[in-house]
């Protein structure tokens, strides 16, 4: 029913189009190209249409075509249909200017047909990604190639009238057309080629320039593909049509022409033939028979050629046209005569459609009139029925964003946000409350718009408040557009019946001058009878109901009664709403429901009204007490807090007196001990008693936390593993039950170290604990600090003057800034003290103070050794972020914490609260960090000392690797360069006393290795290790020369003792005696040996210079930029 409902609406659409597209039916331009658009808005949902719609299978040959189409989808007797331009006649259309141009409407003709047949999608849509997308495209890849010629395609593709061409739609449109054009039967491929279309040389050669640029190779090879086949089938054809005539024409008689001959001659020859070959015909004659079927084939085709039966044939397309449903709709028109039906089936669907009809009834009433909603479980009546829950949630839904702009400090947003909420008040006044419209009998207004208590402001309020103007303006257009297609099918339905509303003007008259004539009484006369027997009864009823009547000023009472009763139903009901929103935590609603009582004054003299508003205030009470409680518990997040904080203000500005409820509470209400700090939460304003509240756990957890590495050090060292101690629960006295502080002696894990480690551990996880609570409170303690400040600042504006204290003078000159400094600062001291201590020990920090002890100064005193102790290098780096974190959430608070100062300078505060913690906390990340170097440092030392001396590599590599990783490390290494130069040349210098151990027990080869190791350090590494000490301090000229002297003095005396050894061989093998003498020789040697002496001396000096290339090569000395090899022969002609 729905769809044929949109398929009955989209005939309406197109019929209105088409009505405007005919130049010559008083349209203008700006006509057809509002008709144009509204049909696009309606197809592609441009105006908010959600659902697709649906098409008569008639409807869309009438679309592309007009009048022009086949007609098997015209309607003979809708006269409307005559003349009429469909969009391809539009497409088209000629200029009337005689200019061989194309009228203005033509571009946004051939605009919204491309866009009907490429950007609507159904679900009749193509696999193909270039294939037809909807019905429209497939009914116009099926129309002959003859009806193509409306759309003037080759003045589009020409595009020499640019103001009425649309050359882009045109060649995409011809493109789709020479890919997928199909048959008539819409499913079997009909190729066709560009001369089909384009008959222009001009416009043929545009759109090849064109298509290359704007298409794929694919697409292209399919045009290509479809012109082959298209040529194929023309060149068969001819062939064919030429093979078809001369066989015909030979058989007729009439060749020798070549199919010159026309058909009228070819029936001449047939008859002539027929007449003389008809007696000869025999039944055994094969060849004749034969002759006789291809004669009358050849009829047929005449007859087809002359009729053109071939292309308009007879058979019904459509189920209208056929023999069948005209026969049901004459019985259909014959039992509606009768008013009854034929069968138990029909009447059985006739309820059916009724029933149909009603359901689409209810749920066209159930939807959005504007169009604007479209979800399917959208129900106007449901709407209707809520309104109370929708005023309820809008007003919650102003106020949360009236708190979101107010804490963004947008004051044109907060004035916005006010103003709707006054309306969205005064609407709820008008209507007479929320508690008036939770009864649908007392509904004064009403969203529907079928409803005689309609309100168009209601409805926009509960239905639209979210919606834009521009929906909204839409949503009226498509209504006028609605309005005007009623009113025009209202014409349409006079213009069609006007016959019939003749006949019956008609009737009335006959009627009107029937009853004039008749005889008898007149209508005067009956309606004076029929008073008189009013006025009889009048008299008889009054008679008869004096009772009632007597009675009618009790009931006149009562109905008072009942209508003072509603009136005020909203304060009677206050009581009860309070309880349930006390229940339900929202305090605020509370405390607004409770405004309703204030009319209520202590003069009134209503009892019923004096105790609603007594009742309203013991609720008032119990919200106070219930604030209270919360603004005193630690686990309440912070914007609970905080909006806790704001109703207990807004509740005590109420001024309700502070009644006990039972006799003995009121020395109990509002005070509250937390971990041994009693507060009266009633002698301060609501935000500084949270202050104060939140201040005291704060300290309470940091007590926990150094009782709990207290007890769980007590455990160990008691001899309980780590394990168990983290699973145990820390119990009030435990340390006392342990004997903690007796000095007993460690119990059975004493024998093994590994309680010593645990202990350790324990002072880690305590300082990781430590730093976690800093995280959570301390971003908190400010948070709630600044609502103080603020909420101090609003009062001393309000009342003009500065704030007057307490008159408690114990609390005197008492604000959020000094509970900081007397409640907030020494806890995070206490804090910190207890990190510095868990994480450092208690040696001597670089400041000249001993960290304090924060617990186990009773302890045993093996337990205080480790207590006291520096962690090792493993714990310190893991407690190293920590603390390193801890300084950056004091850093980022501490600002918070400048802005609660006062603004006048009496106060005898005047230090920032968090600066002496974020000094000392500096402190202890600086000492850390210089324990880090020491301890890295201190690791490469040891490691170079063991290279070297174990296989003679001096390791540059690990002290730069060192020196990286501190880069990376150290977050401020500026404060530990007197350490990074000192452990610079700590590891230089163990590494060449190493080089010195190494080469002691050693030969010559050792000697020169170690000078190769020192001089690769000289010219290169060492240039890389003193760049990363510039990263890490200024001093870095200093540490080289340092470094270059150890390794410059090593180097030097290594290749002293190689030449003093070599020295010594080559004297070894030098012959020692006078000059002078020539001794003989002997009898053994002859003349002509060369001497031995000599030969020794030689091999020595070749063999040093092979060992210095080769372990040195071409490397040149330090200072004196010589190579090695020169300076040994230099050195050897000292000989």
């Amino acid at each position: 029913m729905a769809e044929e409902k949109n398929a009955d609406r989209s005939s309406i659409e197109i019929k209105t189009l088409l009505r405007k597209l005919h130049p010559d039916r008083g349209s203008n331009h700006r006509d057809r190209v509002r008709a144009l658009t509204k049909f696009r808005n309606y197809v592609l949902g441009g105006g908010g249409n959600s659902k697709k719609p649906e098409f008569y299978d008639d409807d869309i040959p009438l679309l592309l075509l007009g009048s022009a189409a086949p007609p098997q989808y015209i309607d003979p007797d809708d006269e409307t249909l005559v003349g009429l331009y469909g969009l391809l006649q539009a497409c088209g259309t000629p200029a009337s200017d005689d200019s061989h141009g194309l009228k203005r409407s033509a571009r946004p003709a051939m605009e919204l047909t491309k866009q009907l047949l490429f950007d609507w999608k159904d679900e009749t849509a193509s696999k193909e990604p270039t294939g037809p997308k909807n019905v429209i495209a497939n009914s116009f890849l099926s129309l002959p190639v003859k009806y193509y010629a409306h759309m003037q395609l080759h003045v589009h593709i020409r595009g020499e009238d640019t103001r009425a061409a649309a050359q882009e739609e045109a060649c995409q449109t011809l493109v789709l057309l020479l890919e997928h054009h199909l048959a008539e039967d819409g499913e079997k491929p009909s190729p066709c080629m560009v001369d089909d279309v384009l008959h222009n040389p001009k416009a043929q050669q545009v759109f090849e320039l064109w298509l290359p640029r704007h298409t794929t190779a694919a697409q292209r090879d399919k045009i290509k593909q479809n012109s082959t086949a298209r040529e194929g089938e023309i060149s068969v054809q001819q062939r064919q049509d030429a093979l078809l005539k001369d066989d015909y024409f030979d058989d007729a008689g009439g060749g020798g022409g070549g199919g010159a001959a026309d058909l009228d001659d070819v029936d001449h020859h047939e008859a002539e033939d027929e007449s003389e070959s008809s007696a000869a015909v025999d039944a055994d004659d094969a060849i004749a028979v034969m002759r006789k079927r291809r004669k009358e084939t050849a009829k047929e085709m005449k007859s087809m050629a002359r009729d053109g039966a071939h292309q308009n044939h007879a058979t019904a397309v459509r189920w209208e046209d056929s023999q069948l449903a005209r026969e049901q709709a004459a019985r259909a028109a014959m039992a509606g005569k009768t008013g009854k039906h034929e069968t138990v089936r029909d009447s059985q669907e006739a309820a059916k459609e009724e029933f149909e009809r009603q359901d689409e009834r209810s749920k066209n009433l159930a939807r959005d009139p504007l169009g604007i909603i479209q979800t399917p479980d959208f129900n106007l009546r449901d709407v209707d029925k809520s309104q109370a829950e929708l005023f309820e949630q809008a007003l919650l839904e102003i106020q949360e964003e009236l708190q979101k702009a107010e804490a963004a400090g947008d004051e044109a947003q907060v004035a916005k946000i006010a103003q709707q909420k006054e309306s969205l008040e005064s609407l709820i006044d008008r209507m007479g409350g929320i508690e008036a419209m939770e009864n649908a009998a007392n509904l004064k207004y009403s969203v529907l718009p079928t409803s005689p208590l309609f309100d168009p402001r209601l409805f926009l309020t509960l239905v639209h408040r979210g919606a834009d103007y521009n929906k909204l303006v839409g949503s009226l257009d498509r209504l006028s557009s609605k309005t005007e297609n009623q009113v025009e099918q209202l014409q349409n339905l006079v213009r069609e019946n006007f016959p019939l509303f003749v006949r019956c003007a008609e009737g009335y008259e006959e009627f009107r001058r029937t009853s004039q004539n008749i005889v008898g009484m007149g209508v005067n006369e009956r309606v004076g009878k029929l008073e008189a027997v009013a006025e009889t009864a009048t008299f008889q009823a009054r008679k008869s109901f004096k009772p009632l009547l007597d009675n009618t000023e009790e009931v006149r009472k009562v109905q008072s009664a009942m209508a003072v009763l509603n009136r005020i139903s909203p304060i009677l009901q206050t009581p009860a709403l309070m309880r349930q929103h006390l229940e339900n935590r929202r305090y605020s609603q509370a405390l607004k429901t409770f405004r309703r009582v204030l009319v209520v004054d202590d003069t009134c003299r209503i009892e019923l009204l004096n105790r609603v508003k007594a009742q309203a205030e013991d609720c008032v009470r119990q919200a106070r007490h219930d604030l209270e409680r919360r603004l005193a518990k630690d686990n309440v997040p912070e914007d609970d807090l905080l909006d806790g904080v704001r109703d207990l203000g807004e509740l005590l500005e109420l001024d309700v007196a502070n009644k006990a409820r039972k006799s003995g509470d009121h020395d109990e209400e509002g005070i509250f001990d937390i971990g041994g700090t009693v507060i009266k939460v009633r002698d301060h304003p609501p935000a500084l008693a949270c202050l104060l509240l939140q201040a005291a756990h704060f300290s309470q957890k940091v007590k926990v936390i150094v009782r709990t590495v207290m007890e769980s050090s007590q455990r160990i060292f008691s001899g309980e593993s780590m394990s168990k101690v983290q699973m145990a629960d820390a119990d009030t006295g435990a340390a006392e039950d342990l004997g903690f502080g007796t000095g007993q002696s460690p119990g059975k894990s004493s024998n093994n170290q590994q309680w010593k480690y645990d202990v350790l551990d324990a002072r880690v996880l305590s300082t990781i604990e430590a730093v976690r609570l800093a995280r959570i409170w301390l971003p908190r303690l400010v948070r709630v600090g600044e609502a103080a400040r603020e909420d101090e600042k609003r009062k001393a504006a309000r009342l003009g003057v500065k704030l007057k204290r307490s008159k408690n003078p114990t609390n005197e000159f008492l604000t959020p800034f000094e509970v900081f400094l007397t409640n907030v600062a020494p806890t995070m001291m206490s804090l910190l003290e207890h990190v510095a201590f868990c994480s450092l020990g208690s040696t001597t920090r670089s400041g000249g103070k001993e960290v304090t002890m924060t617990f186990g100064k009773n302890a045993n005193d093996k337990l205080r050794a480790i207590l006291r102790s520096p962690l090792p290098p493993a714990q310190s780096n893991k407690v190293g972020k920590e603390i390193a974190d801890l300084v950056e959430i004091i850093s980022q608070n501490s600002g918070g914490a400048n802005s609660l100062r006062p603004e006048s300078s009496t106060s005898m505060f005047q230090l920032s609260p968090l600066d002496e913690c974020k000094t000392f906390a500096e402190s202890a990340v600086i000492t850390i960090e210089k324990r880090r170097c020491i301890y890295a440092f201190d690791v490469c030392a040891r490691g170079g000392t063991n290279r070297a001396s174990g296989s003679g590599k001096f390791d540059a590599d690990a002290l730069l690797n060192c020196l990286r990783n501190l880069s990376e490390q150290l977050s401020r290494p500026d404060q530990c360069d007197t350490e990074v130069e000192k452990g610079c040349e700590l590891v230089v210098r163990r590494c060449c006393e190493g080089l010195a151990s190494y080469v002691r027990d050693r030969g010559d080869n050792a000697r020169l290795a170690a000078v190769s190791e020192c001089a690769d350090m000289i010219s290169v590494k060492i240039k890389e290790v003193i760049s990363a000490v510039a990263k890490l301090t200024n001093n870095h000229q200093a540490v080289e020369e340092i470094i270059l002297e150890d390794v410059v003095g090593l180097e030097s005396a290594m290749f002293e003792e190689y030449l003093e050894n070599i020295r010594q061989t080559v004297s070894g093998s030098v012959r020692i005696g006078w000059l002078d003498q020539d001794a003989a020789p002997s009898k053994d040697e002859s003349s002509q040996t060369f001497p031995s002496y000599l030969c020794a001396s030689l091999l020595a000096i070749v063999r040093c210079r092979a060992q210095v290339e080769e372990c040195l090569g071409d490397r040149v000395r330090h200072g004196m930029w010589l190579e090695f090899d020169c300076l040994l022969f230099s050195w050897l002609g000292l000989f």
